[in-house]
């Protein structure tokens, strides 16, 4: 008694069994199923089962209706089947012989244009290359061969065999190489981590000078004090790991959400930790202790006791004048460290910010977008056809609605449609984008008329058939291209050589089906409906208000139009948008979050380092000050260190950000890896920071008491 979109495969007899499936209710789908005239057989899987059937014990033999298919549940897979490609759900399997029924839009298995996913198991001995051989051979067979062929001999057609054993990897093509990039982040940002961490514990060391020494004497032995110093730094990388565990549950999370509002259809990602997180989180702590433990427990196991014991913790920072350091060293890293992340931030936003004020050609603000199935709809097949227009009338009458269009698809959706055509009487084809489109298409889309007019009513009832357009109307792409200065209208183009078809207006470009790609030539023709998707089209709706204020007066107008109507995927054009450029968002929000942790880790390092020489030097800033300096002469001294670090460390960023940040070229647009205007500015954003961080320490410095300061041991 309920509809609702669910996700499903098409499936062979031997499916479950090749794949050594087992039920948690009644049987999975067999050979028996899987042949013409069969009682149509349907295979839920258990998370199905338990939130929309809601566990039900007797599902087993109850109707489900998939599409017009009254399907029989034979029953329910185990919880423990997980999806074939993983992370998009799948939430029942039918019968692959169902699939003239359910799916007639794909073509016969017997045509030459193959849509199956095939999977086999190896016999025992067998091994891959030898498999990958046998069914080569067979393929290139069959392929190069008959009358009408694949391919040439020359061409050597083979087969490739992949493990099934993590899935198909539909996710892993689409995510795997920003997923990558943003590793190479983090690595970055812990190896900066790492250098701050050393940092604060050399310093540490130094101020301990005289409690090591009166250590050793006292009979520890220099293992002895190393291994203290490094099970120090170790628990200090432990308490890290910890809060990083449940932090980064929570980034995961937000990650996966994201992910999954970003795809064409829900996401199921389980990001719980598990042993393997667990075990890489205590090794990375580990191996971070070590690193960051390494330079104070070398130093503090070499202690000359004599004068460790007789310094005072003034005379302990007698090394203040050198500036070749390990802790200035460590400080040049981290501000080298956090240049590289910042500059790929900083192209990775720009990227993003060309895309989102790229002209889209077309009027995205106030424009609500929702599908139409049709599957469940009491009209007839003739009165199909007059649905979308009769529902575009029924839509125009809202308050709130300025007006009213539909398409085969979305602009900006990532579908596309192309045709080969051929201008005038040439011989030669030339492949251009195609949509149809209702009239007020684009007034509602604010596209704008250049020469001559656009579609009208008459022209769609004039189209009778969805093979056979009249009249068409082009963007200013193709009426450059094909015409150049002469007058498109009236000219006319053949489609696949089998009609003529007449231009009868001119159009601005408009982006098609992503913001990165450059506008090619589009042909909008009258759009017709087809039975065989059971889809009227996508909606497209103009409104005097927030569109998504008005989403439940127009669900509640399409039931009421036909309750038997199905609204699908309603979202704004702002959306569909941000849902075109998802991986560009997803790369450019978190390497700025990354960048944004790396300088502040940079600036502890920084700010850490100089208030540990500033609490070092007490003792001799009292004394510049008794002997006449200026407080302004104390902060000059300060902030010099502090600036001359931020800056080499910058220098050096830079160096490396050209030589690493070419490897973001997939990813930019519109701007070059090695730009120096985002170089530049990010080196100037972080010497402004590491400056402010210099000026905390610097300034309770300037505030220092000389007669206090005196008296400081």
């Amino acid at each position: 008694g309920r509809t609702s979109p669910a996700s499903g495969l098409l499936a062979s007899g031997d499916f479950f069994s090749t794949l050594g499936a087992h039920p948690a209710l009644g049987r999975l789908l067999g050979p028996s199923d899987d042949i013409e005239g069969a009682a149509p057989a349907i295979v839920v899987s258990y998370r199905f089962w338990q939130s929309v059937l809601g566990g039900d014990p007797a599902v087993v033999g109850k109707p489900i209706l998939a599409g017009k298919i009254s399907a029989t549940v034979v029953g329910v897979a185990s919880p423990g089947f997980l999806d074939l490609d993983p992370g998009i759900r799948t939430d029942f399997w039918l019968p692959l012989s169902l699939q003239p029924a359910v799916a007639p839009y794909f073509p016969k298995r017997t045509t030459k244009f193959p849509w199956l996913e095939l999977m086999a198991r190896l016999k025992a001995g067998v091994t891959v290359s030898q498999a990958e051989a046998a069914t080569s051979t067979i393929f290139a067979a069959a392929t190069t061969s008959g009358p009408d062929p694949n391919f040439k001999p020359a061409d050597a057609p083979h087969i490739e065999l992949p493990s099934a054993a993590r899935g198909l990897a539909s996710l892993r093509q689409q995510f795997s190489k920003p997923l990558f990039t943003l590793l190479a982040a983090v690595a970055a940002v812990l190896l900066l981590a790492c250098a701050n961490l050393a940092g604060l514990m050399l310093s540490r060391s130094t101020s301990r000078r005289k409690e090591v020494a009166m250590r050793t004497a006292l009979g520890a032995s220099r293992f002895r004090i190393m291994r203290q110093l490094l099970t120090e730094s170790i628990l200090l990388s432990f308490a890290g790991g910890a809060a990083g565990i449940i932090l980064g549950y929570w980034g995961a999370y937000a990650l996966a959400t994201f992910l999954s509002f970003s795809w064409y259809s829900p996401l199921q990602m389980d990001v719980h930790p598990d042993s393997r997180v667990l075990g890489f989180t205590l090794l990375i702590s580990v191996l971070v202790g070590l690193v960051s433990g390494l330079a104070p427990a070398f130093t503090g196991g070499q202690i000359e006791l004599v004068p460790a014991l007789k310094e005072s913790s003034s005379s302990a920072g007698v090394s203040r004048r050198r500036w070749l350091t390990l802790g200035n060293g460590l400080v040049v890293l981290q501000m080298g460290l956090a240049m590289l992340v910042l500059a790929g931030a900083g192209l990775l936003v720009r990227t993003l910010a060309n895309l989102k004020s790229v002209n889209t050609g077309f009027d995205p603000q106030n424009l609500l977008l929702f599908g139409v199935d049709t599957t469940y709809s009491n009209r007839t097949a003739e009165n199909l056809k007059s649905l979308g227009s009769d529902l575009q009338e029924q839509l125009a009458t809202l308050p709130g609605v300025k007006s009213v269009s539909y398409s085969s698809f979305a602009l900006m959706a990532g579908s596309n449609m192309d045709y080969d055509i051929s201008i005038g009487d040439a011989k030669s084809y030339v492949d251009v984008n195609w949509l149809n489109v209702a009239p007020d298409f684009f007034k509602t889309m604010r596209i704008p008329l250049l020469a001559g007019r656009t579609l009208n009513a008459q022209d769609l009832q004039n189209q009778k058939s969805k093979n056979v357009f009249h009249v068409a109307v082009i963007n200013e792409s193709f009426a450059r291209r094909f015409f150049g200065k002469q007058n498109p209208i009236g000219q006319t183009f053949r489609v696949e050589d089998t009609y003529k078809t007449e231009i009868v207006g001119v159009v601005g470009d408009a982006k098609y089906d992503h913001l990165r790609y450059d506008v090619r030539p589009t042909v909008y023709v009258p759009i017709v409906y087809t039975s065989v998707f059971n889809d009227a089209g996508t909606f497209v709706i103009r409104t005097a208000m927030d569109p998504k204020a008005l989403m439940p007066e127009i669900r509640t107008a399409v039931s009421r139009f036909d309750s038997n109507l199905l609204v699908t995927d309603m979202k704004t054009q702002m959306e569909q948008i941000d849902q075109n450029i998802y991986q560009e968002r997803l790369i450019a929000n978190l390497s700025s979050l990354f960048a944004l942790l790396a300088l502040i880790v940079a600036c502890v390092g920084i700010y850490g380092l100089l208030s540990y020489q500033v609490s070092r030097r007490t003792h001799e800033i009292g004394i510049r000050l008794a002997l006449g300096a200026q407080r302004g002469d104390v902060l000059n001294l300060v902030m010099r260190q502090g600036t001359i670090l931020a800056v080499l460390g910058a220098l050096i960023g830079a160096a490396a950000a050209l030589a690493v940040t070419r490897y973001l070229q997939s990813f930019l647009f519109g701007v070059k890896p090695s730009d120096p205007a985002t170089i530049a500015a990010v080196a100037f954003g972080l010497v402004a920071v590491a400056l402010l961080a210099s000026y905390i320490p610097a300034r309770r410095a300037m505030k220092t008491d000389p007669m206090v300061a005196l008296r400081y041991e």
